[in-house]
């Protein structure tokens, strides 16, 4: 049971929260790559890609799971905390250009925010003015520093992973 008061308020506002990548799913839906015991916070929408917090690692770092990575792991920590996420979901208009930053360089990830930018959706802009206005969340700037440098920091092997994700990548547990 998640614990997290802003979470809380979050998931409480009506507004689509799909339109900023983070679609709610009321299943118990979970992949090879899964942590154990972790708390699934949002859906991009795509290949399984979701957000969580992982209790036994901190109980407020916001990870991103993805069960086809482009990059080295299938976890990936985003933000120290749910408001510190959302700061950076804000900043990039969406929640899935955080979860790509693990393999891109600078460049792409810039080149990636323009076309994020270009793109005129209004369901997407009237929640993250839900996200200013209601949380009273602002735009955390240099989003692809920040995460890059948490990712750097981060001790990967504190991820608890389930015999399945060992078994199906063939890794010696």
């Amino acid at each position: 049971m998640i614990s997290n008061n802003l979470f809380h308020c979050f998931r409480s506002l009506t507004f689509s929260k799909d339109a900023i990548g983070l679609e709610w799913n009321d299943s118990d839906v979970t992949y090879f790559c899964t942590p154990v015991g972790a708390e699934v916070i949002g859906w991009v929408g795509v290949d399984g890609i979701h957000f969580c917090f992982i209790p036994s690692v901190s109980s407020d770092m916001v990870f991103a799971v993805s069960p086809m990575p482009c990059g080295e792991h299938n976890v990936e920590p985003i933000a120290r905390d749910f408001q510190e996420f959302l700061s950076l979901v804000l900043f990039c208009k969406g929640a899935s250009p955080l979860e790509q930053i693990s393999w891109m360089s600078e460049w792409q990830f810039l080149e990636l925010l323009k076309s994020e930018e270009e793109s005129d959706w209004a369901e997407r802009d009237a929640a993250l003015n839900i996200l200013r206005t209601e949380l009273r969340i602002g735009a955390k700037p240099n989003a692809y520093h920040h995460v890059k440098s948490l990712q750097a920091e981060f001790d990967y092997e504190t991820i608890p992973f389930s015999k399945e994700y060992y078994d199906t990548l063939g890794i010696e547990r």
